[in-house]
């Protein structure tokens, strides 16, 4: 019984000793989930940022797609898109290490198919030009090339 009551005053020396050492690894504790949570916000805030980019870059490939006398977009010749694919992976490598970041793949193909038309090798109805998923496939093929 005499433990349970009044324990902070029959503390010993040795006891506080532990506290304290148990408080510092908490403390340590806490600054490492703190640490982690503090790059996670940066890469969500990160993340936000590239979304609203290749928001505002399809927005305006549709709106320029619904005025398209004004404004054609730039069309890849089947010929030319392993050239293509080689000065845009460049070009990525260029972009990230200029802005102090890393881009997300998928959102720079999508702009990339909002800005560009490829000719597709398939001649059918529909069929003529490369699909976002084909785009990304044939950027992540040059990545590991170069990679």
């Amino acid at each position: 019984m005499k433990s349970i009551q009044n324990k902070g005053i029959n503390l010993t020396a040795e006891d506080l000793k532990n506290r304290i050492a148990d408080r510092k690894e908490r403390y340590a504790k806490q600054q490492a989930r703190r640490e982690k949570l503090e790059q996670t916000m940066e890469n969500t805030r990160n993340d936000i940022e590239q979304l609203e980019y290749t928001l505002a870059q399809m927005e305006r490939a549709a709106k320029r797609s619904r005025n398209a006398a004004a404004q054609p977009s730039r069309f890849v010749p089947r010929e030319r898109i392993a050239s293509f694919f080689v000065r845009v992976s460049r070009f990525f490598d260029h972009l990230q290490h200029r802005l102090h970041r890393s881009l997300n793949y998928t959102w720079f193909c999508l702009v990339l198919c909002s800005r560009y038309t490829f000719q597709s090798r398939m001649k059918g109805p529909g069929r003529c030009n490369l699909a976002p998923a084909t785009v990304l496939g044939y950027f992540k093929r040059e990545r590991e090339e170069v990679g």
